[in-house]
């Protein structure tokens, strides 16, 4: 079956031969192994419901049994999990390689925290968290423009008897090397109606006020330079951030301009993923699930950076972009 893709770009010139040459054998030599990923983890699952019910029905502790029935089962499905997300990773990562080379790009799966999670914390983009996972960084270039695009999974536990853990973060954050040269700090976050007064990033931050009133209702600015971040946000750049805000609707976006880039927090949950182990390798549905998410990336970067020379019908927007 011959692969879709997901647009007329220049960056999937060609990806159909590429396809078939590099990814269709990769998938297919992983078939089996995913089969008996899907075999055990479905084994497992059922000794762990056998088990459970033994230690509910016989266990020793009375009143305790069901208390084991249920760490026994939690135990099992981790480790039925365990096991075929070990093999979704291992094609995962396989087919992210493949995909990231061919369009020249670096591709990292698993990570620590990287050094510039330093910066989207000083900026304000991240929520507090005590509990983290980095994974799927990419680096590149792009119409001139170097960018790095990493997924992150921030946590929040609570301590004490009744402590509990939440997701605060979970989605991508990009840095793109920006076009205009600044010399402060810009930062734009969603509007927070009344506690806007304590969204302020830091002492020497300032509020912007700005010309666009549509602007405005979603989002509030903070500078350190107000004639800078003027020129920063004129009324095209803020076409340009409402345009984002509808192409990922739901996903929070914020951003700062900050160290002659352009920082942005997306809550996009995860992104660049295989999809499910339940359903054969072969096919190229799960390759042009990926390249849509590629596809979405070059969006984003052209949306926020690409010239439009010609004049505009109405507002700005992401099919403007692409036809300029």
């Amino acid at each position: 079956m011959a692969i879709k893709l997901p647009s007329e770009r220049e960056e999937f010139h060609g990806f159909e031969a590429f396809y078939e040459s590099a990814i269709m054998p990769h998938v297919a030599q992983w078939e089996d192994a995913r089969q008996q990923a899907v075999m055990h983890s479905g084994l497992i699952a059922i000794a762990t419901a056998v088990v459970a019910f033994a230690a509910f029905r016989f266990g020793p502790f009375n009143d305790g049994n069901t208390q084991l029935a249920v760490v026994s089962g939690f135990i099992g499905l981790a480790i039925a999990g365990w096991r075929i997300n070990k093999t979704r990773g291992s094609i995962s990562v396989g087919l992210l390689e493949r995909i990231c080379a061919r369009l020249g790009f670096s591709y990292q799966a698993a990570m620590g925290r990287p050094d510039y999670c330093a910066d989207f914390d000083r900026l304000g983009l991240l929520p507090n968290f005590n509990r983290e996972s980095w994974e799927d960084e990419v680096r590149g270039e792009r119409n001139g423009a170097q960018f790095i695009i990493c997924e992150s999974h921030l946590k929040y536990k609570t301590s004490g008897k009744n402590n509990s853990t939440r997701t605060v973060f979970h989605g991508q954050l990009a840095i793109i090397d920006y076009h205009k040269k600044f010399l402060g700090e810009t930062v734009i976050r969603r509007d927070a109606g009344i506690f806007n007064r304590f969204m302020k990033p830091g002492k020497e931050y300032s509020h912007v006020g700005l010309a666009s009133p549509e602007f405005e209702k979603a989002f509030e600015a903070w500078s350190t330079d107000q004639v800078e971040a003027r020129e920063l946000l004129d009324p095209l750049v803020l076409e340009r951030f409402q345009a984002l805000d509808k192409l990922f609707d739901g996903a929070k976006l914020r951003a700062a301009f900050s160290k002659g880039k352009l920082f942005l927090a997306l809550e996009t949950g995860d992104k660049l993923n295989m999809g499910t182990m339940f359903k054969p390798l072969e096919g190229p549905e799960r390759v042009e699930m990926i390249l849509k998410e590629f596809d979405l990336i070059f969006d984003l970067i052209d949306v926020l950076m690409k010239t439009v020379d010609r004049r505009l019908d109405g507002a700005f927007s992401v099919d403007a972009v692409k036809a300029g």
